[in-house]
């Protein structure tokens, strides 16, 4: 059987004592259906419940009504026997409060020592290392701005190769277009060479001509003359 409290049930219990749940003897002798239902009604008041729950919360609670209920037989057994059972669990609910009141104070104490925004317990001073850490910072800084510096300095490097990249395609396209220019002005200057050549040949024969026939006229002057 199961028996349910609430706070202020529990408080009047403790401070009433397991003796004032019981009757007083012959109270419940006389089983009437007034008796029973009076018997009754203040168990339930003493123990702040409406019923004692279960089976035998029902028979005490319609008792009026049921002749044969819990408290028909052997009443001052009965109600020994629950008064046991409520004093045993009224002990093991203390026990619960103690314990738990406890553990609050375990961790109400701990949550003081080592809580958030508490250095009592933690006598852990970090002056010391600020230094090592500003330093660590600056170093950090110093090595991020030359890390800075040496990337610039590769993109002005990568600039720089592209341009001359193009620059030496387009020189190279250039000299490609004068070697094939060149090309094609020795294929004139040969022929150049050969019409001169011929042209130099022309002038020997030209030349050997009009000297015969400069000799021959003057040998014809020389004859008419005479």
């Amino acid at each position: 059987m199961s028996l349910r409290f609430s706070g202020g049930s529990r408080r009047s219990c403790l401070q009433s004592g397991a003796g004032s749940v019981r009757p007083p003897s012959g109270g419940l002798a006389g089983s009437s259906a007034g008796g029973s239902s009076v018997a009754s009604g203040g168990f339930s008041c003493a123990l702040g419940i409406p019923n004692v729950g279960g089976h035998a919360g029902g028979a005490l609670g319609n008792t009026a009504g049921n002749e044969r209920g819990l408290l028909s037989g052997n009443e001052k057994v009965t109600m020994q026997n629950l008064n046991d059972r409520l004093a045993s669990y009224l002990d093991n609910v203390r026990a619960l409060e103690e314990a738990n009141a406890e553990l609050e104070r375990k961790i109400k104490s701990w949550y003081e020592k080592y809580g958030p925004g508490s250095c009592r317990g933690l006598d852990h001073d970090y002056s010391r290392y600020h230094l090592t850490i500003e330093d660590l910072k600056n170093k950090i800084i110093s090595s991020t701005a030359a890390n800075a510096n040496v990337i610039l300095q590769i993109d002005n490097a990568r600039l720089a190769a592209d341009d001359f990249r193009l620059k030496y395609e387009n020189e190279l396209t250039l000299h490609q277009n004068v070697e094939a220019d060149i090309n094609g002005l020795r294929w004139v200057l040969d022929e150049l060479t050969l019409c001169r050549t011929d042209q130099e040949l022309q002038y020997e024969s030209l030349s050997e001509e009009m000297t015969y026939l400069k000799k021959n006229h003057e040998e014809v002057d020389t004859i008419l003359s005479t």
